[in-house]
């Protein structure tokens, strides 16, 4: 018999075998068969697997320059670029493979510094007796945008800043290249360590002690009992000005008294409490000397006599108290004097000073 008609005489039989199938129902639900799947054995997975894993690696490998990919769990970002740390005010930003910094606009800035102080100045005075200077302080005001004055002691450095801009009708003997470069204080002392220059002193006898009463006066603007010395280069002065004078020992207010007009202030006229205090030193007949206040146009609006401590040969010292509403600050000045003993009219030892807007002199430097 043929294979195809014993595969014929199987599939017959099988039907025969069959049951009768039951009455066909209006709706029958149509059974999911599941055919079994044949299990591999796990020798055969692991290898199949591992052989997968391999043949996946080599590419990552390649494209990763042959370094192993990182770990899952792991997040690693690169970023290409400079790394920028932000200040504050500067706003950073990180987009995938790049970093954008914003910079704040800088404009650069230097504060300007402003110092303020008495320096003494002097005035040539009309009809004096010895033909001396008179010492007036003011208080000055300098402003410097470039925060160049000098850190020693910066007051020199102000009457440099100061030499076509000083106050109306009063000079200054103390020469540009004049310099404080050092101080140091004690108990009882300034010491005053100046440039080179000092040395020349000021041209002329008398310029070179104005010159010195300015400095002293100036020094010891906030301690008059103080004495100073001065040096150069950290030496002792032996041969100083016009005739080589001795500075070696310290000197103070006094020392230079006789080279002073007979009437000079030692205090800035400043308006405090509804006054302005006009302080100062004098050396007249019986000590006697007169104050006036005048208005722009020089007319005398005020004057009244004040007594010294001393007179007649003996310095001494006055102080007198002018109300404030005879002021006008940037057009009133103070007159101080002393009649002639001979006529009583003649106003000898003459100083006449300004008092400024503010009560101060500012000045900016260029």
């Amino acid at each position: 018999m043929s294979y195809e008609k014993k595969m014929k005489n199987l599939l017959g039989r099988l039907v025969a075998m069959s049951p009768e199938p039951p009455p066909y129902p209006e709706e029958s639900p149509m059974a999911a068969t599941e055919t079994p799947r044949k299990r591999m054995h796990p020798a055969l997975v692991f290898a199949g697997a591992a052989a997968l894993v391999a043949a996946l690696a080599v590419p990552v490998i390649l494209l990763t320059g042959g370094e192993p990919p990182v770990a899952g769990g792991t997040t690693t970002t690169t970023t290409i670029g400079s790394t920028s740390t932000s200040e504050p005010g500067t706003s950073s930003t990180t987009t995938g493979q790049s970093t954008t910094t914003t910079q704040p606009s800088t404009t650069s800035t230097v504060a300007a510094t402003t110092w303020q102080g008495t320096i003494f100045l002097y005035q040539s005075p009309e009809n004096s007796f010895l033909g001396n200077p008179a010492l007036v302080p003011v208080m000055v005001e300098v402003t410097d945008p470039s925060s160049q004055l000098a850190a020693a002691d910066p007051f020199t450095s102000a009457l440099t800043a100061m030499e076509d801009d000083l106050p109306p009708g009063l000079e200054n003997a103390i020469p540009a290249d004049v310099q404080v470069v050092g101080t140091g204080e004690s108990s009882d002392t300034i010491t005053a360590d100046m440039s080179e220059a000092f040395l020349d002193g000021a041209g002329g006898l008398l310029a070179d002690v104005t010159m010195l009463n300015q400095i002293i006066y100036t020094l010891t603007a906030l301690d008059p009992d103080k004495q100073v010395v001065f040096t150069v280069g950290g030496q002792p002065v032996e041969a100083y000005g016009t005739e080589g004078m001795v500075l070696t020992d310290p000197v103070d207010r006094d020392s230079f008294l006789a080279e002073l007009n007979l009437i000079f202030l030692t205090e800035p006229l400043i308006g405090l409490d509804g006054v302005y205090n006009v302080g100062g030193r004098s050396n007249t007949f019986e000590a006697m000397l007169t104050v006036r206040v005048i208005d722009a146009a020089g007319n005398a609006i005020h004057e009244e006599p004040v007594q010294a401590t001393s007179g007649s040969g003996t310095w001494g010292e006055f102080g007198v108290e002018i109300d404030s509403e005879l002021v006008t600050p940037g057009e009133t000045s103070i007159q101080l004097f002393e009649y002639s003993a001979e006529d009583g009219t003649t106003m000898n030892n003459l100083i006449t000073v300004p008092v400024f807007e503010d009560d101060v002199w500012k000045v900016t430097l260029g």
